[in-house]
């Protein structure tokens, strides 16, 4: 569903060309060069369409019992990587803003840390409430283990 924008704006953009060619008398135009200009036309579309969707596909995040990791994808030719330990982890706040994020229970979870990287945002996060819950469970568990000297 947080796909659904751009997904419709794309069909709109398939449907644009032949539209504009049945509404404009585009005549005085040789026909390769429409031909060229549609073939270009959805070229760049297929490339938007194509960006858009490795955006959100290689957008992960993943939490283990011992650091939070997130993968970020910028585009096509730069890509971001960080993490952190657990124990470094200070605060966990999630966030679930409009009618439909709350329909469909999904939203951001925003992590402050005391990392080299200080904050981490996992968007459009599938039940954010329990992955901050999880979360807090780890920085708990993490906090239990240095009590007790199992600190690897």
């Amino acid at each position: 569903i947080v796909n659904l924008g751009w997904q419709v704006g794309g069909v709109f953009f398939v449907i644009l060309p032949p539209l504009v060619m049945m509404n404009f008398d585009l005549g005085f135009l040789p026909w390769r060069y429409l031909l060229a200009g549609v073939w270009i036309w959805y070229l760049l579309l297929a490339g938007f369409w194509l960006e858009r969707f490795l955006d959100w596909f290689f957008n992960v995040f993943i939490i283990t019992d011992e650091r939070i990791v997130d993968f970020d994808f910028y585009g096509l030719i730069y890509k971001e990587i960080s993490d952190a330990k657990i124990e470094n982890i200070q605060d966990v706040t999630y966030k679930v803003a409009g009618f439909l994020p709350n329909l469909l229970d999904y939203g951001s979870v925003l992590i402050q840390t005391a990392a080299q990287i200080p904050q981490f945002e996992f968007m459009d996060v599938p039940h954010p409430a329990r992955v901050a819950r999880v979360l807090r469970e780890l920085i708990t568990e993490e906090e239990v283990e240095k009590i007790e000297g199992r600190v690897r």
